[in-house]
């Protein structure tokens, strides 16, 4: 999985949480239009999966900004690989 900062499209009625996790990241600061930000909410009031992946994302964020002097690319650069890692594949992916 790789995070975008926007959607290639615009998300459907009822995002996936592949396609929403595609573009949380950039739902998280504040990047989406309205519409897609609006879609995005909504996934996350309904889905536990979803909301736990925000609230991790959160959390990595808080601690790298609450780091002096800020963290070098590189270690963000690393730390986006690993949640790319950890995610587990979207069920209806054909992913391995």
């Amino acid at each position: 999985m790789r995070w975008s900062r926007r959607p290639a499209t615009p998300l459907p009625a009822e995002p996936s949480c592949a396609q929403v996790a595609e573009v949380l990241q950039a739902y998280l600061d504040g990047e989406l239009g309205p519409q897609d930000a609006g879609l995005v909410a909504a996934h996350l009031e309904h889905c536990e999966r979803c909301q736990i992946e925000a609230a991790t994302y959160e959390r990595v964020i808080a601690a790298i900004r609450r780091q002096r002097p800020p963290a070098p690319p590189e270690v963000t650069d690393r730390l986006t690989r690993l949640l790319d890692e950890l995610a587990p594949p979207d069920e209806g992916s054909s992913r391995p």
